[in-house]
């Protein structure tokens, strides 16, 4: 591991802290404020919806503490692949294995939705034209549901380079040829 992957790992473990103990503050003062007798019903709906608000992020900080926590250990990280071609799926899974992560395999876009939101891996590499379609609405879903890892689409190859050109495909960090080669899925997963 490199002096520069450790202070990026150093300073992600003190950012999901801060976040954490910030979180905790704040369902604190929420809980302080529920306590209070005879205040009016929108007070008491306010403070409510900011201690769920703030248990909701403190449970993905404590999910990144754990991230950061096995990495430190040297545990393996996560990754998920999703594809319903089933060659292109074994080809990224074995290409995300090698490169050191433990792999879920999902079958469909919404397959891997899911997969997404329960298993939480830092990587997730998707065949946007799985599933009719909706594995394209894969990454603005996921984003909007606070997935914060990184996420690789796969397309066909002029549409990839054209998206590319444009900024990517909404919610994702980079996108790839359906053809791409095993160097080009590891600098997009770097």
């Amino acid at each position: 591991m490199s002096q520069h992957s450790i202070l990026d790992d150093s300073r992600d473990l003190r950012r999901c802290v801060h976040d954490a103990r910030n979180a905790l503050a704040a369902i604190s003062s929420a809980g302080e404020v529920l306590a209070r007798v005879g205040l009016p019903h929108a007070v008491l709906h306010e403070a409510s919806v900011v201690m769920t608000r703030q248990i909701h992020q403190l449970t993905d900080r404590m999910d990144q503490l754990v991230v950061h926590a096995q990495r430190a250990a040297g545990e393996p990280g996560r990754a998920l692949a999703v594809s319903d071609d089933a060659r292109l799926l074994a080809l990224m899974g074995g290409l995300l294995s090698d490169a050191g992560y433990k792999v879920d395999l999902a079958a469909s876009g919404d397959g891997g939705y899911t997969a997404l939101m329960k298993r939480a891996p830092e990587i997730a590499v998707v065949d946007v034209r799985t599933s009719a379609g909706t594995a394209l609405s894969l990454g603005r879903r996921a984003r909007d549901a606070g997935f914060e890892g990184r996420m690789v689409a796969v397309w066909g190859s002029p549409l990839a380079q054209a998206q590319q050109d444009k900024g990517g495909i909404a919610g994702f960090d980079a996108v790839l040829a359906r053809s791409f080669e095993p160097a080009a899925l590891r600098a997009a997963i770097a």
